[in-house]
């Protein structure tokens, strides 16, 4: 462990620009690295110069990388909002959609009932329904209330 420790340590504080490469393959037909060259020879490699430019090259890519994190978040916080938005008008619709069949499950106990029935015209006259216009009034109402409450009348 301390000899990994103490090669780790030299290799970092040579110079990155300084430094020598030489790669070799052993009897066993292993491949090696090493800064020194073994005694019966290796060949030498040649290490690409560390790019001082390198660190602008790195920050327009951390530019880029944050830019493009910045527009999905802005996309997600977009959907965020439209399926709020969808919801509530959802939501909306339902309640509209359950107070219209409130209203027509009351018209169509009041036409079902065995009792007289009578609408008030405009001008505040009482006007009683015989037996066809009740019956007529629930044949036309029916496809309303099935579609406001989803199911047939009883």
């Amino acid at each position: 462990m301390k000899p990994l420790l103490m090669l780790a340590s030299l290799l970092l504080a040579l110079p990155v620009g300084a430094a020598e490469v030489y790669r070799w393959t052993d009897q066993n037909g292993q491949v090696h690295f090493s800064q020194r060259p073994p005694p019966g020879g290796a060949q030498r490699m040649d290490l690409p110069e560390s790019d001082p430019g390198g660190a602008a090259g790195d920050t327009e890519l951390m530019q880029q990388r944050r830019d493009r994190e910045r527009r999905l978040l802005e996309d997600y916080d977009y959907e965020r909002e439209q399926k709020k938005a969808r919801q509530s008008r959802e939501a909306s619709a339902q309640q509209k959609a359950a107070a219209q069949c409130a209203k027509l499950q009351d018209y169509w106990r009041r036409l079902s009932f065995p009792g007289p029935l009578y609408l008030t015209r405009d001008d505040g006259e009482r006007e009683y329904l015989t037996d066809e216009q009740r019956e007529s009034q629930k044949a036309r109402m029916r496809p309303a209330y099935v579609r406001s409450c989803g199911r047939e009348p009883n």
